[in-house]
C-alpha cells in the first residue's frame, strides 16, 4: 500500500451505519445532535457520511460504560 492509501479513513452513509445499527435514522440523527455518536461530515449540502472507524468505537463502548460515560463525539473546528 501506498503512504496515501494507508491515510485513507474508510466512509460510510447514513444507510450503511443504519445497517450496522439496527437504530430509525431519526434516533441516528438525534444521537449525533447529542454528542453520543460520531458526528457525520457533511461532504455535500445534502450527503454526510460518518467514518466507520468510529462508529466501530462506538459500538465497543457500548459495552465499556466507563468508557462510554467519558466520551463525546462532537469535534472541534
Amino acid at each position: 500500500m501506498t503512504e496515501v492509501q494507508d491515510n485513507v479513513r474508510e466512509m460510510l452513509t447514513a444507510e450503511q451505519v443504519l445497517a450496522l445499527i439496527p437504530i430509525s435514522r431519526t434516533t441516528l440523527f438525534r444521537l449525533e445532535r447529542d454528542k453520543v455518536f460520531p458526528k457525520g461530515e457533511a461532504v455535500t449540502p445534502h450527503r454526510k457520511l460518518w467514518f466507520k472507524d468510529e462508529v466501530i468505537a462506538w459500538q465497543r463502548d457500548l459495552r465499556d460504560p466507563n468508557r462510554r460515560s467519558r466520551r463525546q463525539f462532537g469535534r472541534a473546528g
